[in-house]
């Protein structure tokens, strides 16, 4: 998998906009536990617009629950902004 496949996967909620997807992993290439990983994307942050006003819980859940795959994989950081209009 890598960053393109995420992008897929996060354009596919509808509960709310993303607005920015971030790969972060270069920050912390030399970090212990994910310098011998096969899964290149460890770190991102995503940016979304919540017209709906979800919970901050609803929204993580929604993240978490459609990126379960990639964080089985070596995904370990996923920082979410939640941007109100």
């Amino acid at each position: 998998m890598n960053f393109n496949h995420i992008k897929t996967l996060l354009a596919e909620i509808t509960q709310f906009e993303i607005k920015e997807i971030i790969d972060n992993s270069h920050h912390h290439s030399n970090h212990i536990g994910v310098k011998n990983l096969d899964y290149p994307i460890t770190h991102i942050q995503i940016k979304i617009i919540n017209r709906n006003k979800l919970n901050r819980l609803e929204v993580h859940r929604i993240i978490y629950q459609r990126l379960n795959s990639e964080i089985e994989m070596g995904l370990h950081s996923i920082e979410i902004k939640i941007l109100n209009t």
